[in-house]
């Protein structure tokens, strides 16, 4: 089976967070939880994360992930929900300093399967637990649906219909090569403002950059 050992006993675990001191405690308290983890990789930004996802040898992915929601560049759920479109297998289990009620619903909707609070992660039963779950590709509660069924519901989603007008014509004049401040010139709005557009429509595209944005709104012909 994909990320045990010859034993085949062991969980391979990957852990991302944007603070390297809250990374190197979360690697010890998941490899003290249980003899059979193995933190396999860690990653303080969305790319690396990818990287390892995407292109890691098979018998060296993590067979279960634990992400912070509040990364710098975007966030968690956000991250996860790319990770779910191109991976039915890898069990995603958010993590947060916030009260869990923040980030559920996002969580939910982005095919995690679990989330959990960082001032929980010391109770060892329940982390060992969840990390065993997503690991199969379970959900940890009855409101967290399985990876299989996420990535089926994820990798299908089109969310190129909640772009709103002023977004999808800000990315058609960067398609045209506009520069910021002849779009913000052009639309009687600060440059601020087109920034603000542009990061609202790129997790709609499930991209993270704009030249991604202009791809993905050529590809589906909105543009």
């Amino acid at each position: 089976m994909r990320g045990k050992t010859k034993d085949g006993n062991v969980i391979h675990v990957g852990i991302v967070d944007n603070d390297p001191c809250s990374l190197r405690m979360l690697a010890l308290m998941v490899e003290h939880a249980s003899p059979t983890f193995q933190v396999i990789w860690t990653a303080d930004c969305a790319q690396h994360v990818l990287e390892h996802c995407l292109y890691d040898q098979p018998d060296h992915r993590a067979n279960a992930i634990l992400m912070d929601m509040a990364l710098n560049e975007e966030s968690g759920a956000n991250l996860g929900r790319r990770i779910r479109k191109h991976d039915g297998t890898t069990g995603i289990i958010g993590i947060t300093a916030y009260p869990a009620s923040h980030y559920r619903d996002d969580c939910i909707n982005a095919g995690l399967q679990g989330l959990l609070e960082k001032r929980t992660l010391s109770d060892t039963t329940m982390l060992t637990q969840a990390i065993k779950n997503a690991a199969q590709g379970k959900g940890c509660d009855s409101s967290f649906t399985s990876a299989h069924n996420a990535h089926l519901r994820c990798s299908t989603a089109n969310d190129c219909r909640s772009l709103t007008s002023r977004e999808l014509e800000i990315i058609s004049l960067y398609a045209k090569h506009k520069s910021t401040e002849d779009i913000a010139h052009q639309l009687g709005i600060s440059t601020g403002t087109v920034f603000s557009h542009i990061h609202h429509a790129l997790p709609k595209l499930g991209v993270t950059t704009r030249n991604e944005a202009i791809q993905a709104c050529q590809t589906m012909h909105l543009i």
